[in-house]
């Protein structure tokens, strides 16, 4: 059957498996379609006959409603295990894609559920990429931006340097095959502040200005989501841990962040209809 990426209709699962075709593998990217990946007995169906696992699926990290409410234990550990599950029973090497993280974040729902599968994977031929931020996850903020909604948490000061996507899933597909180490720690090449990022994600949305947002008011508006929406409550919880403490992981992307930025505001500029145009249909009544 070749290489199983699980999430792999999903942002990072689409990219690890379309890089690992363009190396000539033979790849299954599943989704939701395929089952519920924290049944172990789904995945030990879909990965029988594997030459390798990736688990790239997990739990939305998009604060919308409409994405799933069940916390990050709830979905991302049971779906980990059932891919460990399925690789010890078949003796294939496991690449799984968790979070570079500070570690006061250790105890937070959302780290604590991944660390949970990265713990259960040591007795595997498994590996574990750990990335800061994905440009893609900033870059999802450009609407926000484009309508005055910005806001960063607390004082902008912590430190980071996020990945390209694309760079990602190289890194994921080199460790597939490779025999490099068990744990890969991988950011980007430009270190941040968090206020930096949040206003360069403004000006390409034509924005001057990013709203500051307290901490300790988040925290609370974190917990009281938590008892009625956990996994946005949860990613909040995580959202203020990040406000407080910065993430620099080894430099192993070479694309910056800014470009990226310059690239997606192209793309949404090609995507619009020409303003003349408009008018011009306008003059004719349409």
């Amino acid at each position: 059957m070749g290489i199983v990426v699980l999430g792999g209709t999903g942002n990072l699962g689409a990219l690890v498996a379309d890089e690992l075709r363009r190396r000539g593998e033979t790849v299954r990217a599943c989704g939701r379609r395929d089952g519920d990946a924290r049944d172990p007995a789904v995945v030990a169906k879909l990965a029988a006959g594997a030459s390798a696992i990736v688990n790239c699926a997990g739990a939305s990290v998009a604060l919308a409603l409409g994405k799933g409410w069940r916390g990050y234990r709830a979905v991302d550990t049971p779906i980990g295990k059932a891919a460990i599950a399925a690789a010890r029973a078949t003796g294939v090497r496991l690449v799984y894609v968790a979070v570079a993280h500070a570690p006061e974040l250790a105890s937070c729902a959302y780290i604590d559920a991944h660390e949970q599968v990265a713990a259960a994977m040591r007795d595997l031929d498994g590996v574990v990429v750990r990335p800061t931020g994905l440009f893609s996850a900033y870059a999802s903020l450009l609407p926000l931006a484009r309508r005055g909604w910005l806001v960063d948490l607390g004082t902008g000061h912590t430190r980071t340097n996020p990945i390209d996507d694309g760079e990602l899933a190289g890194i994921v597909a080199d460790a597939v095959r490779g025999d490099g180490p068990r744990e890969i720690t991988c950011g980007g090449p430009d270190v941040m502040t968090r206020r930096e990022i949040f206003e360069l994600v403004a000006r390409s949305a034509g924005q001057k200005r990013v709203r500051g947002f307290p901490v300790w008011l988040a925290r609370i508006n974190a917990a009281m989501l938590r008892l009625v929406h956990p996994r946005i409550g949860q990613f909040m919880q995580f959202a203020c841990g990040l406000a407080e403490h910065g993430v620099i992981a080894p430099v192993l992307g070479t694309k910056r962040f800014a470009d990226h930025l310059d690239s997606v505001a192209n793309v949404a500029r090609r995507q619009q209809p020409d303003d003349s145009e408009h008018q011009a249909r306008a003059a004719q009544g349409d």
